[in-house]
């Protein structure tokens, strides 16, 4: 029969209490932010001294200027769930969104893009207008406006042959 001194440290590892199952905080280093990757919701990174977690999936948004990140006060436990969460995302899907290219494959005929909407997903290479240009997303994005986001996710299209119809 086993005494009660031994049955609560055969309790506590059971339960999953053991030292050896507490994860070590997460490495400064091993864990900074990075622009062009993409985060899953719940990713810690570290970005000028201060760790933030990812509250959606994001790519190109910075810790402590966008709302997609919250500041945590400490660093985060690097155990398996939070290593899987560090790994690069799956690229959203989106859809293409306006005329691809600067026009259609008759070059008599030339279509303006449709406006650009917030609420819209718009991946590399879809056409949009916006403030009177014609913008290209050079980069997948949602909600973020032509030509007021850094690191940017459109280009003008100065050329587009919608721009020489209204001349």
């Amino acid at each position: 029969m086993l005494s009660q001194r031994m049955l609560l440290p055969m309790l506590l590892l059971a339960l999953g209490w053991g030292s050896a199952t507490q994860a070590a905080p997460c490495e400064p280093e091993a864990s900074g932010w990075q622009p062009t990757r993409y985060y899953t919701a719940g990713a810690a990174v570290f970005h000028d001294g201060q760790w933030y977690q990812a509250r959606q999936i994001n790519e190109g948004k910075e810790p402590g200027i966008s709302f997609d990140w919250k500041e945590l006060k400490t660093a985060p436990e690097c155990d398996s769930a939070q290593t899987k969460k560090q790994q690069a995302a799956e690229k959203p899907r989106t859809k293409t969104k306006g005329t691809a290219g600067t026009g259609n494959t008759n070059p008599n005929l030339c279509q303006r893009p449709e406006q650009w909407r917030f609420a819209e997903s718009y991946i590399v290479g879809s056409l949009t207008t916006h403030g009177g240009m014609v913008w290209e997303a050079i980069r997948p994005t949602n909600g973020d406006m032509p030509g007021m986001k850094e690191p940017p996710h459109w280009r003008p299209v100065e050329e587009h042959c919608s721009l020489q119809l209204d001349n």
